[in-house]
């Protein structure tokens, strides 16, 4: 039976938070009702037993400052503003973005709720005006809460305008100014629609606006459906354990908001294997924790991908697939996207940005993507899970990925927590199995087009030496045969170097160190010296081969 990190403890329920409106401000000045503050008090005090109306949401002043001061005493605790994101709108579990619209309708809200207090104030007012046997202190003391009462009324009706709710927001915003950074900055926070789990323990939190999050999954984690997920896991991954264990730890790492492994997860396998059903649920189940990237993001042909970077900003998985074959990956900016540095980004019409990455990017393809780099750099980030499974079913389930969170939803969230507090246990240190290995070893080797070259075209032994210029012609026309793309003159030769080849200046010019180049049927002026052999002087015949 699956066992849960979970402590079985019942977890909390949302609920909306309380909004307290401020104190009853009470003005210190004498003033007319058309002053742009409210007026001042007469100085007599108020006579006892004389209870004048008071408005709590009066501000210091009649202002967008001080209307800006109040609103944020109101809905303070709702409301956050960020340069890269435009307002943000507590909803009762998560911060919702780019929703100035919700925040001019919290302003307008407010506005009601002064101009009802302004209203019922004044009609108290004239009620007690109509009292009899009131002594004079009392009458003025009526008829300057009348007057502060109309100034309020007044201020309130044009902070009503379309321009008096922009100001009143414009002023707000350094009040409630916060940074990307402060936006979903633990790690470890994961939202659910019951409450916030920390995969540190897997236990369950109430949801906090002051955790300043902006996500959520869309399941609650629980055990129900857990059997029907782990039949699913036998059948993607043919009931190879160590396997199903490792990805879980990879899955439980795509749920943590920060970036511990630079790495980039290459599910691969012919059609109909599962890897998309896979990743898509798991996708599903993390809601807005989850994002997608076109393929091409991650290939040499598409240019500006600044308004797709911006959109990895809080992601935990992001998701890229159908990668046609033959593309080559990007290694640059395989490096920039999946790395612990900052990433600059803009999102459209908004202020560029940049923020820690919090992603794990999973490309799912059919084809591998080409690889020009040999260098360490790249390969120690490139992790080839591979989908061997064929799967053929005569199910009626039409849309299996559905079926699995409709009914097992809940359960995945739960085998994806556990995965999460198990590798944070383990200090986020990965065992990769024997057929992950296998796989990107695999893929290295098929991907090493200087190997290929020199197994191809070339004889290797320390002794050996060719002439640099041929040796480049000659790799471009191999390329050229075989319908590979040829690097340039710059990147072949510090990839020689990389290796050990390395070139130096003769009298007839420079050489590569380290092989010879095989004769060439079509090239009759390739010059192969064998060990120790003499270099034939400028003019000369060229000695006879072997």
């Amino acid at each position: 039976m699956y066992q849960s990190n979970m402590d079985g403890a019942t977890r909390p329920v949302a609920t909306p938070p309380e909004t307290t409106p401020p104190s009853a401000v009470t003005p210190s000045a004498t003033a007319a009702t058309t002053s742009a503050s409210p007026p001042s008090p007469p100085a007599t005090g108020k006579p006892k037993g004389f209870a004048l109306p008071t408005a709590k949401l009066m501000p210091v002043d009649y202002t967008h400052v001080g209307q800006a001061l109040v609103l944020k005493g109101y809905y303070g605790d709702q409301l956050r503003y960020s340069e890269a994101t435009d307002w943000l709108v507590y909803n009762g579990s998560y911060y919702e973005q780019g929703m100035e619209t919700r925040a001019r309708g919290l302003a307008q809200k407010m506005t009601n709720t002064q101009l009802h207090e302004a209203e019922a104030a004044l009609k108290q007012c004239k009620v007690m005006s109509k009292q009899s046997g009131l002594s004079d202190k009392q009458k003025n003391d009526l008829a300057y809460t009348t007057k502060m009462m109309e100034a309020y009324r007044s201020h309130v009706s044009r902070c009503r305008s379309s321009s008096g709710i922009t100001g009143t927001l414009r002023e707000l915003r350094p009040m409630l100014l916060t940074t990307v950074d402060d936006l979903d900055a633990d790690p470890f926070l994961l939202n659910t629609p019951t409450g916030t789990v920390d995969l540190q323990t897997g236990k369950m939190l109430p949801h906090k606006s002051t955790d300043l999050i902006t996500k959520q999954t869309n399941y609650s984690p629980s055990l129900d459906g857990m059997d029907l997920w782990l039949d699913a896991l036998d059948t993607f991954f043919r009931q190879d354990q160590e396997l199903i264990d490792y990805v879980q730890e990879i899955v439980g790492i795509s749920a943590i908001g920060r970036v511990y492994n630079e790495f980039l997860i290459i599910a691969y396998g012919s059609g109909r294997n599962g890897k998309s059903t896979f990743w898509n649920t798991v996708s599903q189940v993390l809601g807005t924790y989850s994002g997608n990237l076109s393929a091409e993001t991650l290939m040499v042909t598409k240019a500006n991908v600044q308004p797709e970077m911006a959109e990895l900003q809080g992601k935990r998985l992001v998701i890229a697939s159908e990668l046609e074959e033959g593309m080559r990956l990007n290694t640059a900016r395989v490096k920039q996207i999946c790395s612990t540095d900052r990433i600059f980004a803009a999102k459209k019409y908004l202020q560029p940005t940049s923020f820690a990455p919090s992603h794990t990017v999973v490309l799912c393809t059919n084809h591998l993507p080409k690889v020009g780099a040999i260098d360490t750099g790249t390969w120690r980030r490139l992790l080839v899970i591979p989908f061997n499974a064929k799967i053929e079913t005569d199910s009626d389930v039409k849309n299996y990925s559905a079926f699995l969170c409709e009914t097992a939803g809940e359960a995945i969230l739960q085998w994806i927590i556990d995965g999460a507090v198990r590798v944070i246990a383990k200090d986020y240190h990965l065992r990769e199995p024997a057929v992950v290995q296998d796989a990107v070893k695999k893929y290295r080797d098929d991907q090493n087009w200087l190997a290929h070259f020199l197994e191809e075209c070339c004889e290797v032994d320390a002794s050996y030496t060719a002439p640099s210029g041929k040796t480049y012609t000659r790799y471009r026309d191999f390329c050229r045969e075989i319908g590979e793309y040829s690097r340039s003159t710059t990147d072949f030769y510090a990839a020689l170097e990389s290796q050990g080849y390395y070139r130096s200046r003769t009298r007839d010019g420079k050489i590569v160190h380290g092989f010879r180049l095989l004769p060439d049927p079509d090239d009759d002026s390739i010059i192969v010296t064998a060990p120790d052999a003499p270099v034939p002087a400028a003019g000369s015949e060229p000695a006879a081969t072997a």
